[in-house]
């Protein structure tokens, strides 16, 4: 069986390579755009009367051209609503804590031309 964490990161990365291509780390070489990295993921525990709870926090980058801002809105959201529609993963039960989690998008300048970014934070309650 997977680990939660390893669950969540194959659940998310198969609903993202429908769409464009996902790497586990942030590509030192020049791909094409659009594009999703996985940043992070943090598991925390916590002990209960009946057993311990675990917190899985993902943040996941989807990238895109300076022209493409809504290409990478798009591709936020629905990731998003991956989460919120994911109830297993791979023998886990999980549920994504929507008041927790959060999509940011930014540009990024240190690049010539910019470029779009969005961070999406997913925290999962299993």
């Amino acid at each position: 069986m997977k680990t939660v964490e390893q669950a969540i990161h194959d659940v998310l990365w198969k609903a993202l390579s429908e769409d464009l291509d996902v790497y586990d780390s942030r590509p030192m070489t020049e791909v094409k755009y659009p594009f999703a990295d996985f940043e992070d993921f943090n598991s925390d525990f916590s002990g209960t009367k009946s057993g311990p709870l675990t917190q899985v926090t993902a943040v996941i980058n989807i990238w895109d051209t300076e022209n493409n801002r809504k290409n990478v809105s798009d591709l936020a959201h629905k990731l998003m609503q991956t989460a919120i529609e994911t109830h297993e993963a791979y023998g886990h039960k999980v549920t994504a804590r929507m008041d927790e989690s959060s999509i940011k998008l930014m540009q990024d300048a240190t690049v010539t031309p910019s470029i779009w970014r969005g961070m999406v934070t997913i925290i999962f309650s299993i």
